[in-house]
């Protein structure tokens, strides 16, 4: 059936596979437990607990979110973590190995989730921020598995889905034991949307417990440079041709949000730039390179660490931004373009601490960009003053821990 082509289709698409791109498989992916799992089919044994938390993340976003959380708990608990996607997984790999227990979430098909349960025998379950699948809250609910949702937030497609799907969204929301929102707009979307207002409380974001403490790591390039992070399609190629109108010294590097674009990325970039390093290729960046291309995953952080400024991708095209709290906590110079409506209340605390520049269009990035970099106190002044805006939500992690344990 059709049904099976597509399902199959997708996950090679996930892999990466194709020519010139990266071959995710390589990096410890494999498509075949994509299938099966998503299927309900093939799930890992797990040993039998008297506790096993499960925790859904949809991918890397809500892995990073609940890292502090799951830190914390793994010693004492058994946890598992389902993902929705090979980069959520690989993430999971990377920042816990063996410590926590890891599998795909299966289709929200009623048969595929028993079978899941059956398996993993989880004793309660907390989803990550927006995922609310109507039949895996019905099920859980009938095998009495407490289910909350934490850092709750809608997106605005399931706020304003039709009447029809808004009402299954009701029936689910009445299987949730709690709702743990991240700020009272949400907590309030999610009322109107059908939940209980008893069962919603407003914690806060729990992605303030990642910033509060965050890994150091040795300075990946010796050059200085600008960091272009978790770009979108058409980013790189705006970005990248106003940096060389600058004629700056500082290298840019470029780091895609997916990796999987890379040919693509290296197609429109090495015409305007044909020193491009990249480093799937196992290519560094030296002395006469202004464009390199880190097209890996999971290197962001030490890149956040040392940049002498980050400009913040997926805001200057139609994605809503992507987590402008890692290298405001690493006290750096961030600029985002006008689309940051995923990170509203980020964007908001970081805005009334003057810790965070935000530009309209590509035009006037190019304006702010040669003043700001000349002006070494400016920078260190948006970066001190972000830190302290992460500062004031340092209770997060333990109210968080307060209401699930």
């Amino acid at each position: 059936p059709l049904i099976w082509l597509l399902i199959i289709r997708d996950s090679l698409k996930r892999q990466g596979r194709g020519q010139g791109e990266l071959s995710l498989l390589k990096r410890g992916y494999s498509g075949v437990d994509f299938i099966k799992q998503r299927l309900g089919l093939d799930f890992p044994a797990l040993p039998q607990v008297s506790q096993r938390i499960w925790i859904h993340c949809a991918s890397v976003g809500e892995v990073k979110a609940v890292e502090p959380l799951i830190r914390v708990l793994e010693p004492q608990y058994h946890i598992l973590v389902t993902t929705s996607t090979p980069t959520g997984q690989q993430m999971v790999k990377r920042l816990f190995e063996e410590k926590v227990e890891y599998c795909y979430l299966p289709f929200d098909w009623p048969f595929a989730i028993q079978h899941f349960l059956k398996n993993c025998q989880p004793t309660e379950s907390w989803i990550v921020e927006t995922e609310i699948w109507p039949n895996l809250y019905r099920i859980c609910a009938q095998h009495a598995i407490p289910l909350s949702i934490i850092n709750g937030r809608l997106s605005p497609k399931t706020f304003n889905a039709p009447n029809w799907l808004k009402k299954s969204y009701q029936q689910s929301l009445q299987c949730v034991h709690q709702i743990l929102a991240r700020s009272q707009a949400e907590a309030d979307r999610f009322i109107a949307l059908g939940a209980s207002s008893e069962k919603v409380t407003v914690l806060g974001n729990l992605k303030y417990a990642q910033a509060i403490s965050v890994p150091h790591a040795p300075r990946p390039i010796s050059q200085e440079y600008i960091l272009l992070a978790s770009s979108h399609d058409d980013e790189e190629r705006q970005i990248s041709q106003l940096w060389k109108s600058l004629n700056r010294s500082e290298l840019l590097i470029i780091v895609p949000r997916h990796p999987t674009r890379s040919q693509t990325i290296q197609k429109q970039l090495l015409p305007l730039f044909p020193d491009l390093k990249i480093a799937s290729k196992d290519q560094q960046p030296d002395a006469n390179t202004t464009l390199f291309l880190d097209d890996r995953l999971g290197k962001l952080m030490p890149l956040f660490e040392h940049a002498k400024l980050v400009i913040m991708g997926g805001s200057f095209v139609a994605k809503g931004g992507h987590n402008i709290l890692e290298p405001a906590t690493y006290q750096k110079a961030v600029i985002t373009g006008p689309d940051m409506s995923d990170f509203y209340e980020e964007m908001t605390l970081l805005q009334n601490y003057s810790a965070i520049i935000q530009c309209q269009d590509y035009q006037a990035l190019s304006k702010i960009l040669p003043p700001l970099l000349d002006d070494l106190k400016q920078c260190q002044s948006l970066g001190k003053n972000a830190l302290k805006a992460i500062q004031t939500q340092q209770n997060i992690l333990k109210d968080y821990l307060n209401k699930l344990i």
